[in-house]
């Protein structure tokens, strides 16, 4: 073996026999090819952001919160036994996020028990400015018809689920009753509706 030097190993028989440093050696240099780094590269990647959606009930276009919207179309004077007032209003989603609608009312004053409530959703009012005044809510779906009361009654439970821009227009129409008592001349009635819009189960 040109330019190297063996040791030599003596055999059973007594002859030396070269090479066998020279393979460890050998195995030496090939065990460190292994304590080398290997190429390595990074890359960062940001996510875009993420923002929330918006929840806004209108009521003719109105927020009716935290201000009280007055349902002005719902006013009637000089109410007589047997006479009704009819008049309605749109509810609209103004945010991103669908929803439906609930409401309950209640109702004071001293013509209270002798008033009854009809609630119709997607009604249209009718007109009447005769005496005896006669308007009603036709079309639509009826979901209340009764007294109100001063403890809040149920008089929508759920409307169907109203997307982003889409609107509802709910009619209600109030009657004195026929047998309304002579000392409720001059009285008062006054309701309160109030309309809970709830984000829309997936």
């Amino acid at each position: 073996m040109t330019g190297r030097h063996a040791a030599a190993r003596r055999t059973r028989g007594g002859t030396w026999r070269p090479g066998v440093l020279a393979l460890v050696g050998a195995l030496g240099l090939m065990g460190g090819l292994g304590t080398q780094a290997y190429w390595n590269d990074q890359a960062t990647v940001t996510g875009t952001a993420v923002t929330s959606g918006t929840l806004d009930l209108l009521v003719d276009g109105q927020q009716g919160n935290p201000s009280t919207y007055a349902w002005s179309s719902l006013s009637m004077t000089d109410m007589a036994p047997g006479e009704s007032k009819a008049g309605t209003i749109t509810l609209s989603n103004a945010g991103t996020t669908p929803f439906t609608v609930s409401a309950t009312a209640t109702a004071s004053g001293n013509l209270d028990p002798h008033v009854t409530a009809r609630v119709v959703l997607a009604g249209s009012a009718t007109t009447d400015t005769t005496y005896p005044r006669q308007e009603t809510c036709t079309g639509g779906t009826q979901t209340f018809n009764d007294t109100l009361g001063n403890t809040g009654k149920s008089v929508i439970s759920s409307t169907s689920t109203m997307a982003a821009g889409a609107s509802l227009v709910v009619c209600v129409s109030l009657t004195l009753a026929t047998n309304a008592p002579n000392s409720m001349q001059g009285k008062s009635y006054t309701p309160v509706f109030t309309f809970t819009a709830t984000q829309a189960a997936s």
